[in-house]
């Protein structure tokens, strides 16, 4: 049976009971713009939990509980690549951490990447019936309401800490009782990382992992006076009100179409990168004002000479997020995809010597010119 939804109407607490209830066996795939997180249920029991997201993969996960360190990581990964295995297996084939210390901490990093979906304002979500690989599921599986408790308890711990980390823009410094005393190494890692210029999101950026135990662990490193906060800049916004709102809906849009795409069947890229998109309906200038840079520029390229291989990025994320700009015009019916180029239509039509009122992309494009 199809399901489907926004998480505005569906909270991850009600999804993850409904799964239980049902006794389902797959996944549950929560999508916010190119973010992905989906969580695997066996006969209703939660048995892991994927992230697409760097920041909070396993190893991330492993070096902000201080568990392994940079040098082991690296190690570990370089045997993953040369031998084809998981994370978790390269850490016990190199003898960096016992079966059962993987198996642990593999099973604190999927309950905080649940309980992180507790902070999500918006998304969507669908479920499909599929498992991780074999390595990825715990022997053990996860309560389900020790979940939810959980992720409700980030949520209100979150609007506490928000009180005096009012948004990203916060400086921290070091405090009156520096360097301080039994520190966890979540906290010893935070606090080495603070000079008095780094930003709460510059400091993620050095620390990554979980970011609600990165909050929950400066917050109190503020608390026990080891970290004290040295100013409070602008909030971080994405440029104007107008810009922002557009950015949502964007954002929106691409959320959408994950759930519409996934009901269709699926066309290999190599084939539609040979296609070369052109507008049937331009948008108004007003419009293009209003869209981001990132936007404008890619869809400037929409112009019936440059096909989709060309007009895509290079870099696999923004990639990602053009195939959703691509497909959210598509579907509103104002993007058409050509096989070749149009002066190239023109050119073997007019070799065909086929007329002008035959030719079907000139009843589609009528000012357009060879």
């Amino acid at each position: 049976m199809e399901f489907s939804g926004r998480i505005e109407a569906f909270p991850p607490g009600d999804l993850l009971q409904w799964a239980k209830n049902e006794r389902s066996s797959g996944a549950l795939v929560f999508r916010r713009s190119d973010r992905e997180k989906r969580v695997y249920f066996n006969h209703g029991e939660i048995v892991s939990c994927l992230s697409n997201d760097p920041a909070e993969y396993f190893g991330q996960h492993l070096l902000l509980s201080g568990a392994i360190t940079e040098d082991q990581l690296f190690s570990a990964l370089t045997h993953c690549t040369r031998k084809g295995v998981r994370l978790g297996s390269a850490l016990n084939d190199l003898g960096i951490l016992s079966p059962e210390a993987v198996q642990s901490a593999l099973h604190e990093h999927i309950h905080d990447l649940i309980c992180d979906l507790f902070l999500w304002e918006h998304g969507v979500f669908y479920f499909e019936s599929e498992l991780p690989p074999d390595e990825e599921i715990l022997p053990h599986p996860i309560e389900s309401m020790g979940v939810v408790l959980e992720g409700t308890r980030w949520v209100d711990e979150r609007g506490r800490m928000r009180k005096v980390f009012v948004h990203d823009n916060v400086v921290l410094r070091r405090g009156r009782k520096w360097p301080g005393k039994n520190l966890s190494a979540a906290q010893r890692k935070i606090a080495e990382a603070v000079d008095g210029k780094r930003t709460l999101r510059e400091l993620y950026q050095a620390v990554r992992g979980s970011y609600f135990r990165f909050l929950e662990h400066g917050f109190q490193l503020c608390v026990d006076e080891t970290l004290d906060i040295e100013d409070v800049g602008d909030p971080i916004e994405s440029g104007t009100l107008q810009l922002s709102v557009l950015d949502l809906l964007l954002e929106r849009a691409a959320e959408e179409q994950s759930l519409i795409a996934r009901r269709h069947m699926a066309i290999p890229l190599d084939l539609l990168e040979r296609a070369v998109p052109i507008w049937v309906l331009e948008p108004a200038e007003e419009e293009k004002k209003r869209m981001p840079a990132r936007a404008r520029d890619f869809y400037d390229r929409m112009d019936g000479v440059t096909a989709l291989a060309q007009a895509f990025s290079g870099d696999p994320r923004l990639r990602g997020k053009e195939m959703d700009l691509l497909l959210h015009q598509m579907q509103k019916g104002r993007i058409a995809l050509l096989p070749a180029p149009l002066a190239e239509l023109d050119r073997g039509a007019d070799e065909a010597q086929t007329p002008q009122p035959k030719r079907w992309w000139r009843r589609v494009f009528p000012g357009s010119t060879s």
